[in-house]
């Protein structure tokens, strides 16, 4: 469980500061939780800063020292998953919030294929869902044991109404499907699907317009729930591994438990991606559709709220919109303007690091894309 310094520095002591004293603790707060989640940067930008206050920092020391004692920083760690992995954090995260808990082994196992009875557990702990405190023991379901532990999970999903009674058959140990998994994972928290009835037409080549699962998958379109490559193809009926249903279930838990601006930023981040991955598979006229789309949420979130992140999110844009130019221009022999463009895709998408540390992971892509546009055209 990570724990921000600012919750750390409540639990010093009480003595009246004076207001250098303050910028002093506060600093050596940051310093500090700095050092403790390796975050080198920051840790060397605070050591060059001009104090010279030495007296009132061994003051503090000791009161630094016993409140990261009593109140430690930590992030978890499976033995099978290292700090490098991109999805550490979201691993760590669940375990921390007991959505998806490590094995005894100490192991997280993420490439481990989830059973239906897993996965159901899994979506009902990212709603909140509690258990039945009076499980009687008795299950609808002739393949499931009573005393096994996901039997109140399943006697829970019955009495909401979340799996289906058709069947006799829950099929516990068979290896859950996303479009299962899905379907559960959003009735737990709750998605209002009406608008998405409407929007089924067109999500991917393998999600027919009149399939039970087709509004869930636009709704994890929308939202980048589920990734759709750029062969467009979702494979609804592909096993996941606990590594799908982590990054799955923290996606949707970013929604679940945010506001409306959680929301128009997850959909902004989302068709990024998707242009993205369209613009890598080669597919620039469906990319730029996506590009109108960013265009508008971006000012959705402008007018909402102008912080670091919608400054970040402009900028990417503008760095999208250069990048979609310059490919224009190649393509129709105009070298020149597309060096030029492909010149200022880079400088926004810099500035978009700069502003914001959410967007790095986009912004990299892009780079990437920006590097492979520019070898390409050296080659040509």
């Amino acid at each position: 469980m990570n724990m921000e310094y600012t919750h750390i520095q409540a639990s010093f002591c009480t003595k009246k500061l004076t207001k250098i004293e303050q910028k002093l603790y506060s600093d050596l707060m940051k310093w500090g939780y700095n050092v403790l989640t390796n975050k080198k940067e920051k840790t060397l930008k605070f050591l060059k800063k001009p104090y010279s206050l030495l007296p009132s920092f061994l003051h503090f020391f000791h009161s630094f020292i016993l409140s990261f004692l009593l109140f430690p920083v930590f992030t978890h760690a499976f033995y099978d998953v290292t700090p490098e992995d991109p999805q550490h954090h979201i691993f760590s995260h669940l375990h921390d919030v007991g959505t998806m808990k490590a094995y005894p082994d100490g192991n997280f196992h993420p490439e481990k294929i989830v059973t239906r009875a897993e996965g159901l557990a899994i979506a009902l702990r990212a709603g909140g869902i509690t258990l039945s405190e009076n499980f009687s023991g008795e299950i609808f379901f002739e393949d499931v044991d009573p005393a096994i532990w996901y039997a109140p999970f399943i006697d829970r999903a019955v009495e909401l109404g979340f799996v289906s009674t058709k069947s006799y058959y829950f099929r516990p140990h068979q290896a859950i499907t996303k479009a299962e998994f899905l379907a559960l994972l959003f009735r737990a928290t709750l998605v209002d699907f009406s608008p998405y009835f409407s929007q089924t037409r067109n999500l991917a080549l393998d999600i027919p317009a009149d399939s039970w699962f087709a509004p869930h998958f636009a709704y994890a379109k929308k939202y980048q729930i589920a990734h759709l490559p750029s062969d467009e193809f979702y494979r609804p009926h592909k096993s996941l591994s606990r590594r799908e249903v982590a990054m799955m279930t923290y996606r949707q838990l970013r929604i679940f438990y945010g506001d409306g601006m959680t929301k128009i930023f997850v959909e902004l981040q989302a068709q990024i991606q998707q242009f993205i991955v369209l613009l890598k598979g080669g597919k620039p006229d469906k990319a730029e559709f996506r590009l109108q789309k960013i265009l508008k949420l971006n000012e959705q979130l402008t007018r909402e709220k102008n912080n670091t992140d919608a400054v970040a999110a402009r900028a990417i844009s503008r760095a999208m919109m250069h990048l979609s130019e310059s490919l224009r221009f190649f393509r129709r022999g105009r070298n020149l303007s597309g060096l030029e463009n492909l010149y200022l895709a880079a400088k926004q998408a810099d500035r978009a690091a700069k502003k914001s540390e959410t967007f790095v992971p986009f912004v990299n892509e892009l780079s990437r894309l920006i590097d492979e546009t520019m070898e390409n055209f050296i080659k040509s």
